[in-house]
């Protein structure tokens, strides 16, 4: 199936997908990238040598297949008015960012025309995402399926309710940051404690996996899981930590959906 995309904003999220597709041999016929920044663009083509480079948006992106929107959300209605003269009639929007709906994207651009919302995860860079999309109602079944055979090797993909993006944004986009320095810390303490590195490595990313293999496959509570280790060393903490999930996370999810 030949697909060809093109993707506003040259950062971690486009580099993210684009290595998730790499790996697995699936990268598009044609790749056209666009940003202001020539320097991220520059390091973006090390990687990719066959994107094709613009520092704005013009008229090549009208016959692309799918035009992918990766930006922060404050930024994206202002880019959707200065694209739409140049959008294809076919061409789908996929939104990347939380926040902005796919009826604000329609208004932003004049029409209604097939519209893409996926709030991407990080493991998609190793082909192990958890990308949940949400179709807009003007997106044909043609589309559907063209975007999630592209999308497919990225890992994950669950069609969910629009209106649970931004839950998702909070859980799965950037949740792997609640987590990556508490294993990167483990790591660094094991080494302190006398192992090598890739001892240290290999010990902590297998208990990782293997916690949460338990926590998904025994049957067992959260509460009944927590206890088969019977010594707590951060017990008098977990509280304090909870609070600051709670407190943290809450905030922005309040601040997403406002």
């Amino acid at each position: 199936m030949s697909t060809t995309i093109a993707c506003i904003g040259a950062g971690r999220v486009t580099r993210i997908l684009l290595e998730g597709l790499a790996r697995k041999n699936c990268l598009p016929e044609r790749i056209i990238v666009t940003d202001t920044n020539p320097d991220v663009l520059k390091k973006l083509a090390e990687t990719f040598p066959t994107i094709e480079q613009k520092n704005q948006v013009d008229e090549s992106i009208s016959s692309v297949d799918f035009l992918f929107i990766s930006l922060h959300p404050p930024v994206v209605g202002e880019v959707l008015q200065k694209i739409a003269p140049f959008l294809g009639e076919k061409t789908a929007i996929v939104s990347l960012a939380p926040k902005i709906k796919t009826a604000i994207i329609n208004q932003f651009t004049g029409t209604s025309r097939p519209v893409i919302r996926m709030i991407p995860n990080a493991a998609s860079y190793v082909n192990e995402g958890y990308n949940p999309v949400a179709f807009g109602p003007a997106c044909p079944e043609t589309i559907r399926k063209k975007f999630t055979v592209l999308m497919a090797p990225l890992g994950q993909m669950p069609e969910v309710p629009e209106d649970t993006l931004e839950a998702y944004a909070v859980i799965t986009a950037m949740g792997p940051t609640y987590l990556w320095f508490q294993l990167a810390e483990l790591t660094r303490l094991a080494q302190t404690f006398g192992l090598s590195p890739a001892d240290a490595s290999r010990a902590v990313y297998s208990m990782t996996e293997g916690a949460v293999k338990t926590m998904k496959d025994s049957n067992l509570t959260p509460e009944a899981v927590m206890d088969l280790v019977p010594v707590k060393p951060l017990a008098g903490d977990e509280e304090t930590i909870r609070g600051m999930y709670n407190q943290t996370l809450s905030g922005l999810y309040e601040k997403l959906t406002s």
